[in-house]
């Protein structure tokens, strides 16, 4: 599997995002251009950059207002604040003060499930390609475990989840709970060329993924669990039962 990193011009509220995609590709040597068979990975950020969805703060008090109204869960925490997004768990529910102006932040993106299949549609039409996938990701934390990885917040034109509950192992072992979040993987390797600071490279080329493609629209619930089957449910509602109480 290759990962290659795309740098771009710096992307604003009033720039085009498919236009930005489409000049940095274009832009590609031939050698490297976007082929049959690969996956775009778009950070999160400029697609909200370019759906208008930054707002001017004054202080922590709007920022911590801005985070409860976005949450649909607050979970807690001192120096970051854990909460509930589009069932995933994020910090300040998406609301990001790095790498936009001062006193601004910028939301996560509307609709990414929709956002990434039209994108897909329009650069599969571009470059005439038949199989492409496109991935809109965004930085993620697991428990315990210092630093990030990345998560997908939506993805379109091949299936993000892998589900090997009832095949077998080496050894004939029948495999109960397995699965691969295909989507959050190829996510995290191209977070890892796409960076976290000023690296200014807010697109990747994922080429020789393993991944199923398609040309069925995603069901938005893929890559989601109900919170009875988390790992993690014990402790988040532990944390849930404690915040009521201090309230």
């Amino acid at each position: 599997m290759l990962v290659r990193g795309l740098k771009s011009k710096i992307i604003t509220p009033k720039g085009n995002l498919l236009s930005a995609i489409t000049h940095t590709l274009k832009g590609l040597p031939a050698r490297v251009a976007i082929r049959e068979g690969d996956v775009l990975v778009i950070a999160s950020k400029v697609v909200a950059i370019t759906q208008g969805r930054t707002k001017k703060i004054t202080g922590q008090k709007e920022f911590k207002a801005l985070v409860e109204a976005e949450a649909d869960q607050v979970i807690g925490g001192n120096q970051v604040t854990l909460t509930m997004k589009n069932g995933i768990f994020i910090p300040w529910a998406g609301v990001d003060r790095s790498n936009t102006p001062h006193g601004t932040v910028v939301l996560w993106p509307k609709e990414p499930f929709k956002t990434a299949g039209k994108i897909c549609s329009a650069l599969k039409t571009q470059f005439r390609l038949k199989k492409l996938g496109v991935i809109i990701t965004d930085s993620f934390c697991a428990p315990l475990r210092r630093g990030v990885t990345a998560v997908a917040l939506g993805y379109a034109g091949f299936y993000g989840v892998n589900d090997l509950r009832g095949t077998k192992d080496l050894y004939g072992n029948k495999l109960k709970v397995s699965q691969q979040a295909i989507a959050d993987m190829i996510a995290t390797a191209a977070h890892l060329v796409m960076g976290e600071s000023n690296e200014q490279t807010p697109f990747a080329i994922v080429s020789g993924a393993p991944v199923v493609f398609t040309a069925k629209k995603i069901d938005t619930k893929e890559p989601l669990m109900n919170a009875d089957e988390c790992l993690y449910q014990s402790l988040y509602k532990k944390l849930t039962k404690r915040e009521r109480k201090a309230k």
